[in-house]
């Protein structure tokens, strides 16, 4: 199987709800200029609902949570 015949078979194997999103990059690809690859694009959905600074604090809430422990006797 060629690498063209792989392609149609993924993009017949995907369901109706992902065409849309690999069309954009297909087409995005296609008509890339100067032979540059155009940067894909990521969309995200998912949201977070935690304290804003945790990536700043996990040191803290690490250490807090190890003291936590060790006070109730249920560290090795």
């Amino acid at each position: 199987m060629t690498v063209r015949e792989e392609a149609h078979r993924l993009l017949d194997a995907l369901p109706e709800d992902r065409l849309p999103d690999a069309i954009d990059l297909l087409r995005e690809w296609a008509e890339g200029h100067d032979g540059v690859r155009p940067r894909r694009r990521f969309r995200t959905t998912a949201s977070f609902d935690g304290d804003a600074d945790l990536g700043a604090r996990a040191k803290e809430i690490a250490r807090e949570a190890w003291e936590s422990q060790e006070r109730r006797g249920t560290c090795s």
